[in-house]
């Protein structure tokens, strides 16, 4: 058992690597965020850099004197942040669009990079507005889409069609981590291509799409990455398709990153916030991300199995094989009963229908004593609810 008393949560924040990130965001006191759709908590830089960024831009001598745009510029910047990150290049990075739209340009064109497999597969466990833009791509091509619940269903697929596999890095209704290398490794054995969705992973687990050799990611700009809401998204495209993807494959331009044309233009102060929350990610170790928030989610099942053995309530288990990462998913049949009365006491986690609360372990500005007290507050809810 991890612990069982406070002063021993304490004393796992005095031996954290990572508790100085806490004091670089604006956290009211007494308040626990373990939501991760909102966004998170707001840098304490960004309103100030927001206030520069746009005086600058009323100033004589800006970027745009050099003939580039502010929302390029700052796309550009954040690029560069967000790449040590998810182990990519700042030139394979493109920060614009949502993370539905980069998913329907990646797989466009993945379609095109093998034009004679028709077939689209896309995991199921992603949002409804990504399943309806996949099918749209889907059509576009004149292709089928196949929605596959784990990878293991691959095998059963003719995988000489399959153009390219659009999977999560963690699944978002378990949290399970899948391992993105091995099933590359294995998607590219059949002669298709990979896109990895990020949006639970980037900025809480260890994320190196070099190493997995990925070709195609997308991932949202809030969550762990401190973009807050409204953040732009970001698409990955790996170098070596700098020259195989012609003019006109999606909108007017190339796929390449930064190439004009390819992304829609984004908001230069969205982009900036993005940034902001970077930032504060500068030079912090993947690895030492994800051992926290793997650590912060162990102590709080710790603390769960103890403490509320008997209030009905279900950790989903991730599938076998797969890991756990830096999410959590809990079934309670008034489960939106329960966050509402977490957020009374200011826990804030995410509901999702029809019986889950989703929490989500954020390294950077949550404690272990956060988390010591989020199960104390969680236990006297369940009861109350009971």
């Amino acid at each position: 058992m991890w612990t069982s008393t406070r002063p021993t949560a304490e004393a796992l924040d005095d031996a954290d690597t990572l508790a100085g990130l806490r004091a670089r965001y604006d956290l009211p006191p007494g308040l626990i965020r373990l939501d991760g759709n909102s966004g998170g908590p707001l840098p304490r830089t960004t309103t100030a850099r927001l206030r520069r960024f746009v005086e600058h831009r009323r100033e004589p001598h800006t970027a745009r004197s050099r003939g580039e745009s502010d929302w390029r510029r700052a796309a550009r910047l954040a690029a560069g942040a967000l790449a040590p990150l998810i182990g990519a290049a700042p030139n394979e990075i493109t920060v614009s669009e949502t993370t539905s739209i980069n998913l329907f340009k990646g797989l466009l064109a993945a379609a095109r990079l093998r034009p004679d497999r028709p077939i689209l597969v896309v995991g199921r466990d992603c949002f409804a507005a990504d399943r309806c833009l996949a099918q749209s791509a889907a059509d576009f091509i004149g292709g089928q889409l196949h929605l596959l619940d784990c990878a293991d269903e691959l095998a059963a697929l003719p995988t000489d069609q399959v153009a390219v596999v659009a999977l999560s890095h963690t699944q978002l209704r378990s949290g399970a981590v899948r391992d993105a290398a091995a099933i590359t490794a294995e998607i590219h054995r059949h002669g298709a291509l990979v896109l990895w969705e990020l949006s639970h992973s980037a900025g809480a687990l260890d994320v190196d799409l070099h190493t997995w050799d990925a070709d195609f990611a997308i991932g949202c700009g809030h969550r762990y990455l401190g973009g807050g809401a409204g953040a732009p998204a970001y698409s990955f495209v790996a170098e070596r398709y700098r020259d195989e993807i012609p003019p006109g494959v999606c909108t007017s331009g190339v796929l390449h990153p930064l190439a004009g044309g390819f992304v829609g233009t984004g908001s230069a102060l969205s982009v900036s916030e993005l940034h902001a929350g970077l930032s504060i990610l500068d030079g912090v170790s993947r690895t030492a991300l994800a051992a926290k928030a793997i650590g912060l989610a162990d102590l709080f099942l710790d603390r769960l199995g103890a403490f509320c053995p008997d209030a009905r309530i279900e950790v989903v288990a991730p599938p076998a094989g797969l890991s756990r990462g830096a999410q959590l998913s809990l079934r309670h049949e008034q489960a939106q009963r329960i966050a509402d009365a977490l957020f009374d006491r200011d826990v804030l986690v995410d509901y999702a229908e029809p019986d889950l609360l989703r929490l989500s372990f954020a390294p950077t500005w949550l404690r272990y004593v956060d988390i010591w007290e989020a199960t104390e507050q969680l236990h006297t809810t369940l009861h109350e609810v009971r």
